[in-house]
């Protein structure tokens, strides 16, 4: 499949391959012709996700580091080997795609033609937001909604919110719905004590549960991610404690990002600790390191590590 540069797949974008995998695209720096994904489901016979005379059923039983690597095993998918990121990744090439769904362009399609409740507790979802000072421009769809194959009785709205200052609001925004408060202290490897609710981006608004993820805006990716081919190994682990400032919007994209008071910077592939990173504090972290010290990776299927609120 060709790709011009306006429909380059970014993060949440929705891929199919020639053999029928749906993979959801991960938003970091990648080879030329390759794409990170997270697999989500595979065309398949009867389901309840479906579109046209196809079924897709879902492969993915959880997310982070374990989750992933779980479901790569079960349907045996090959994974390619990064040496900048030195560790296998699940890329799929570019050639392979048959279609790409990005999230601002499945906005626009569901938005123009409401035909279901999903639909519309979408536009009432989408009324909140641009009411509480986000841009309707900085918001996408992704999730099954976005692919055509939602089932009114099972599935979820999954928001994109890009930019810092849409992920900022967003974050409030959904702190107000009072999302669960469960607290888990594990994230597919990546241990969290105390533990931490995703209500901060995860809650029921009406009658569905409404999730988000946050994408840097233009010239807001992280110093460490800028460039793929400038990005050191990750190998050393590391076992120390860091101070972080409050409020570093980083956090709120993917991958979370933030600076400690002594320049070191945490990189998370796990997103639902950015709004522990987001608050600050002291913290007690176990990662990989890059070979200069200066960024400790978090939720690395290698090393899915550690963090600690202690003060």
């Amino acid at each position: 499949m060709k790709v011009t540069p306006a429909l380059e797949p970014e993060h949440g974008s929705y891929v199919i391959t020639r053999d029928g995998l749906v993979g959801v695209v991960i938003g970091i720096p990648r080879p030329p012709e390759l794409l990170p994904i997270i697999p989500k489901y595979i065309v398949c016979g009867e389901s309840l996700w479906a579109r046209g005379g196809s079924g897709f059923c879902r492969i993915l039983e959880m997310y982070g580091p374990r989750g992933v690597s779980d479901t790569l095993a079960r349907i045996g998918f090959k994974e390619y080997h990064d040496g900048i990121y030195n560790s296998p990744m699940p890329y799929v090439r570019m050639s392979d795609v048959v279609e790409v769904t990005r999230p601002r362009d499945a906005l626009a399609r569901v938005t123009s033609r409401p035909s279901n409740e999903l639909h519309y507790e979408l536009l009432e979802v989408l009324g909140l937001l641009t009411e509480s000072g986000v841009e309707l421009s900085n918001v996408g769809l992704t999730g099954s909604l976005a692919i055509g194959i939602e089932n009114v009785r099972v599935s979820d709205i999954d928001l994109v919110i890009y930019g810092s200052e849409s992920t900022e609001i967003a974050y409030q925004v959904f702190r107000g719905l009072g999302g669960s408060s469960t607290h888990l202290e594990e994230f597919g490897g990546l241990k969290v004590k105390p533990g931490v609710s995703i209500g901060w981006r995860r809650a029921r608004f009406k009658r569905y549960i409404v999730g988000w993820v946050g994408v840097p805006g233009v010239g807001e990716l992280c110093e460490p991610m800028r460039s793929y081919f400038s990005l050191q190994s990750p190998t050393t682990p590391v076992d120390l404690v860091v101070v972080i400032e409050r409020a570093q919007a980083q956090a709120l994209t993917y991958p979370p990002c933030v600076m400690s008071r002594d320049g070191v910077y945490v990189v998370s592939f796990e997103y639902n600790v950015g709004a522990l990173l987001y608050e600050g504090g002291v913290f007690r972290i176990r990662g990989l390191a890059d070979r200069s010290a200066g960024v400790v990776y978090l939720a690395t299927r290698e090393m899915p590590g550690f963090i600690e609120l202690i003060g």
